[in-house]
């Protein structure tokens, strides 16, 4: 899952929040609410393996961590959607669920997703820094996400919704290696005590299984 974190926050005090994995990400967001300036802006900053994300509207601040395969437009997306729905609804206890529910969709359910008119365009005018300038030293651990190797992200984001691909990892290959050794075997035991004419026959059969097995 490419979105690890998000949070809300109102006047700078953490108002709803949700983790998909274990990692000091309370340390992170206070540092970043600590040190962004007033006013409203938009930003991506850049830190090791992860990328920050925020929007800052009328003292609301919506913000996100993903992994560096997640493409910025799929976390402004994200990061609207969950401020059209924190101002429709506004209620901190029942929030972290639907920061949960809009995580899991915009990372691995992304051909549900609508997007607006002139919200990939704005994403030109976004900056992106080093997180240096708000984090200073500190650092991001991140642990158990073991899961999200089996995922990979679109590279760019079009006009209209489009599927994510998965790639799952092959784990067939020591079968396949095995299965080719035993047929050498079979073809040599067979060359050696029936001769040639059998070997042809047994390719025959082995050839005649594999087209059906596949069809």
């Amino acid at each position: 899952m490419p979105i690890l974190f998000s949070a809300v926050a109102c006047d700078k005090r953490l108002l709803s929040k949700f983790a998909s994995c274990d990692g000091n990400f309370m340390e992170i967001v206070e540092e970043v609410l600590s040190k962004i300036p007033c006013g409203n802006d938009k930003m991506t900053y850049s830190h090791g393996h992860y990328l920050l994300h925020y929007i800052v509207q009328e003292k609301y601040f919506y913000f996100c961590i993903t992994d560096k395969c997640c493409q910025r437009s799929r976390a402004f997306l994200f990061l609207n959607e969950i401020q059209r729905r924190w101002h429709t609804m506004k209620r901190c206890d029942e929030f972290t669920d639907i920061l949960s529910a809009e995580m899991y969709r915009y990372s691995e359910d992304y051909n549900t997703i609508t997007i607006r008119k002139g919200e990939l365009d704005e994403l030109n005018s976004i900056g992106v820094g080093s997180s240096e300038t708000i984090l200073g030293e500190k650092i991001l651990f991140v642990n158990n996400i073991d899961n999200l190797t089996y995922y990979s992200t679109i590279s760019y984001v079009r006009k209209s919704p489009e599927r994510v691909v998965v790639l799952v990892k092959n784990t067939n290959t020591k079968l396949y290696l095995k299965a080719a050794v035993i047929i050498v075997f079979i073809l040599g035991l067979a060359l050696y005590i029936f001769g040639p004419i059998s070997c042809v026959i047994l390719i025959g059969v082995l050839i005649f299984c594999f087209f059906r097995s596949i069809t």
